[in-house]
């Protein structure tokens, strides 16, 4: 039997047995195993007026020349034609990068992992950057990896009992089901960061260790030299330019928590000179409260990070933000 008449029975058999995203992808997984010399791509749509699912299936066959072929199944009691891609008022399409669609309605999910992180839209790119990259992998979690995954996920929100997770999940308005998908996308992500940054975190530690350390600052900018210098003498930083705030003589002192390798040039002159540092009309003065050294999965995080701005430069993406 053929590649094109094995897939094409695939989408026969699945659309008839109306089958879930997580059966056909085992399925097609199994013919991908059958025939390793193509490649395979899954893709599916459920359409929002009857929230039926619909599935196409995209083979690259080992020619010599470049070409996919898009396969499906449309029974003859499918959704009409004219119906296909409608969408209630709210359920927009939100952004589409490289062909894979984000919603509104997933993107919502994400919104408590993107504040204070990284800008929103970047975030969002990212996302659909993942799941490509997951899909192209296409090889899920077994059940023993899954508890695990799962187990982790409720240690890290302190969801220690059955009742707590429960609670937790209502109050999220997540079934079972897609708490279960939430965990295994979270867990993949995970094993995709290991397989793109293996060899490289211990490589990067090894050629300089501090330079992914978080450092706590303070940083203040003084008006004029004199109260630049007054600042950079004192033995706490802080706690001087907090006085000067309180006393209505100074601006209130900056917070912040950076890492080593992105400091800018003059913060970094002046923690490293413990001298004030020249600015458009004024000094800065900064010091370091402290500092942690870098780990192993602070490393990875920021090299993934590093591999997805890269995919992200290359990608074709398609904002699609409504009549606004």
């Amino acid at each position: 039997m053929t590649l094109l008449t094995e897939a094409a029975g695939l989408l026969r058999a699945a659309t008839a047995e109306k089958a879930g995203r997580a059966e056909v992808r085992a399925r097609v997984d199994a013919l991908r195993a059958r025939h390793p010399e193509a490649g395979l791509r899954l893709l599916w749509q459920r359409e929002e007026y009857d929230g039926s699912l619909h599935y196409d299936l995209l083979v690259r066959q080992p020619v010599t020349d470049a070409g996919v072929v898009s396969l499906s199944w449309c029974p003859d009691d499918a959704l009409p034609w004219p119906l296909r891609g409608v969408q209630r008022g709210g359920e927009m399409l939100l952004v589409r990068v490289n062909g894979f669609e984000l919603g509104v309605a997933d993107a919502i999910g994400f919104l408590d992992l993107l504040w204070r992180e990284a800008p929103l839209r970047d975030r969002l790119v990212d996302t659909c950057l993942v799941r490509l990259a997951l899909d192209a992998d296409g090889t899920d979690l077994d059940d023993a990896a899954l508890q695990d995954a799962a187990d982790a996920f409720r240690r890290a929100r302190g969801l220690l009992t059955l009742e707590d997770t429960r609670a937790w999940m209502s109050r999220e308005r997540l079934s079972d089901q897609q708490f279960e998908d939430l965990v295994a996308h979270q867990a993949r992500v995970a094993r995709l960061r290991e397989q793109v940054t293996a060899g490289r975190v211990d490589a990067e530690l090894a050629v300089d260790p501090g330079r992914y350390d978080q450092l706590r600052l303070v940083r203040v900018e003084a008006a004029d030299d004199a109260t630049a210098a007054r600042l950079a003498a004192a033995p706490d930083l802080l706690a001087a330019a907090a006085a000067d705030f309180a006393a209505g003589t100074g601006p209130a002192p900056e917070l912040m928590t950076v890492t080593r390798a992105d400091l800018d040039p003059a913060l970094a002159e002046a923690i490293a000179g413990n001298a004030p540092v020249p600015l458009a009309g004024g000094y800065l003065v900064a010091a370091v409260l402290g500092a942690q050294p870098a780990t192993r999965d602070a490393v990875s995080r920021r090299l993934f990070g590093e591999w997805l701005a890269e995919r992200r430069a290359a990608a074709r993406i398609e904002w699609n933000w409504g009549p606004a």
